[in-house]
């Protein structure tokens, strides 16, 4: 199952990384956290609820590098919210899974492959 969600990950990072790279005179980063399929979660930075396109996916776009702090809604609040900090890169992305563990949730970098800090 989670070969599955890291071959859907890196094909969607992919294509979105070409399509970056087609828009040269763009400089925005953006952050791609995927979930599983049994908990749908939002996503707020700053106060502010991200768009959510799928449930168990979010994608942040248009972020300028830097260190951000997000935190993790869970749907009908079935869990308690979860913070995190993250590291932007400068006109790149960053790929996340979000796993459910015993202490609570965390988020899982899959291009440096070790969990993020909080």
């Amino acid at each position: 199952m989670v070969r599955g969600q890291l071959r859907y990950i890196f094909t969607f990072v992919c294509a979105m990384v070409i399509y970056m790279g087609a828009q040269a005179q763009q400089l925005f980063s953006y952050v791609y956290i995927q979930g599983d399929k049994q908990t749908p979660f939002y996503v707020k930075i700053n106060g502010q609820m991200m768009p959510r396109y799928g449930k168990n996916y979010n994608i942040i776009s248009e972020l300028s590098p830097g260190t951000i702090e997000i935190e993790i809604l869970f749907q009908q609040r079935i869990y308690p919210s979860q913070k995190f900090t993250i590291d932007v890169p400068e006109n790149g992305n960053r790929a996340f899974l979000l796993n459910k563990q015993d202490a609570g949730f965390a988020l899982y970098d899959l291009k440096q492959k070790k969990y993020v800090d909080r």
